[in-house]
């Protein structure tokens, strides 16, 4: 007994020291951050390849915060989702080409927002890690890459990146004007599917209340988000539900695969299948759920999963890839076919915990 006691308090002691090194960690960021955004006068924004509604709610926040005082950009490395299109000064992004390349080289401040890797901007890596600009990461995934920022606002813990640029904005003093608070409800509805997810916390509730006292209709962004899809869009979901998807029951278990031939015979557009991988999880006792989708010459690998099934680990060890415990990403540089066959004779193993 006196043991236990003993270790209760240990541990109460190094949660509460955890705690005040991060408070000093990060007022030592944001100072870092304020001095940087006050002297920069070229600033460039940008985000993963295949923008969701976080990464592009996180850039076009701080666009329409910075653009009225500063030289402001937002490059992204592809197309953005038409769902997306009718967000805040959306027609101004400006998506990768080489002729871009003297942007970032001249910036003097660039953000990352909504990835904690290089890699994850695609051809414009190799002009992200040589440009002299200093950076300032700000994401929710776990593991950001070492010496390539002067400042990580960085917290796995955060429903979404959106969550943490509200709260960056507010420890710099930065106004949010009702453009940037779009875009960031936008952020956090997308990334918490609704505040339904288990990564949706006290913080992602405090910050979605505060910004519901600003006067924008928070119905219409919904409308926008999910009730605005095109026919072919959804005969594409009817598809995938009768033909496409495959359950386990005895591993709690299923899958969503989808060829490129077969998703342009519904008039596929990027962001279509945006959110298919989380159909399977309706069904009772399904607790993993993946989607495969052929596209851009690889295999997308989307992930999935309910409770304490780690879906992370899962996609970094076999998918080339990684992510947050109930959320992941992956890709695969053979045949459809051949990912969804691994896909089926790992599920065994990796699916014990749930069985």
């Amino acid at each position: 007994m006196q043991f236990q006691k003993t270790a209760a308090k240990l541990q109460k002691i190094l949660r509460k020291t955890k705690l005040f090194i991060m408070e000093i960690f990060n007022k030592i960021s944001i100072d870092k951050a304020k001095q940087l955004i006050s002297e920069a006068k070229k600033i460039v924004l940008t985000a993963h390849l295949n923008p969701d509604g976080d990464a592009l709610g996180s850039t076009l926040a701080l666009y329409n915060i910075f653009k009225s005082e500063k030289e402001c950009k937002i490059i992204l490395p592809n197309n953005i989702p038409d769902t997306f299109k009718w967000m805040p000064s959306c027609n101004e992004i400006l998506i990768w080409n080489p002729s871009y390349e003297n942007l970032i080289k001249e910036a003097d401040l660039i953000f990352l927002l909504d990835f904690n890797n290089a890699s994850r901007v695609d051809k414009m890596q190799k002009f992200l890690e040589e440009s002299p600009a200093k950076k300032i990461m700000i994401d929710h995934h776990p593991q950001p890459q070492e010496g390539l920022c002067e400042v990580y606002f960085s917290f796995p813990e955060a429903a979404a990146t959106c969550e943490l640029v509200y709260t960056f904005c507010k420890e710099c003093g930065i106004n949010i004007n009702i453009e940037a608070a779009r875009c960031i409800f936008t952020g956090l509805v997308t990334d918490t599917g609704c505040f339904q997810f288990n990564c949706t916390g006290q913080r992602t509730f405090q910050v979605a209340s505060e910004l519901a006292v600003m006067d924008f209709d928070r119905s219409e962004i919904i409308h926008h988000i999910y009730d605005s899809y095109t026919e072919g869009r959804m005969r594409l979901e009817g598809y995938v539900l009768s033909n496409k998807m495959k359950v386990f029951p005895e591993y709690h278990t299923a899958y969503i695969s989808l060829s490129l031939a077969e998703a342009e015979k519904f008039g596929y557009k990027v962001g279509d299948t945006e959110g298919f991988v989380n159909l399977p999880l309706s069904i009772e006792n399904v607790k993993f759920s993946a989607f495969f989708m052929e596209r851009d010459g690889i295999i997308r690998c989307s992930f999935r999963s309910k409770g304490g099934f780690k879906v992370n680990t899962i996609a970094e060890k076999y998918f080339n890839g990684g992510g947050h415990d109930n959320a992941a990403g992956g890709k695969s540089y053979k045949s459809l076919e051949e990912v969804v066959s691994r896909f089926v004779s790992l599920m065994p193993k990796v699916t014990k915990e749930l069985q």
